[in-house]
């Protein structure tokens, strides 16, 4: 079973950005009705487990990530929701990564002009 779970991440990682959620969705509509119960049960465990871990050092991020993939295998809604947010957290990234450089450049600038005065 563990092979089977590790052999799907794989396959959701390769899928682009902004569509896995909906694919996967959309692969998971046929399965039985007690695979959909097990499904929205260990949605509600883990986001039970991240609202504790949000009031307590641990990882909630992960159990509410966590929550949202469980959730968007039964629901197309989630699903476009969370590849519409890979895209914006993805575009964020990006923007915080040139800003976090610039910064950098500018620092070794004024750095180097403190140095030659």
């Amino acid at each position: 079973m563990l092979a089977r779970i590790k052999q799907k991440w794989n396959e959701l990682k390769k899928l682009e950005p902004g569509t896995r959620f909906e694919a996967f969705h959309e692969e998971q509509k046929h399965q039985s009705r007690w695979m959909k119960v097990a499904y929205l049960g260990g949605a509600l465990v883990s986001f039970a487990i991240g609202v504790v871990l949000a009031f307590i050092p641990g990882p909630a991020v992960l159990f509410f990530a966590l929550t949202g993939a469980l959730l968007a295998t039964q629901s197309r809604w989630v699903a476009c929701f969370l590849d519409r947010s890979e895209l914006k957290g993805r575009e964020l990234w990006a923007r915080f990564q040139a800003w976090r450089e610039r910064r950098r450049v500018e620092r070794r600038r004024r750095q180097a002009t403190a140095r030659g005065s």
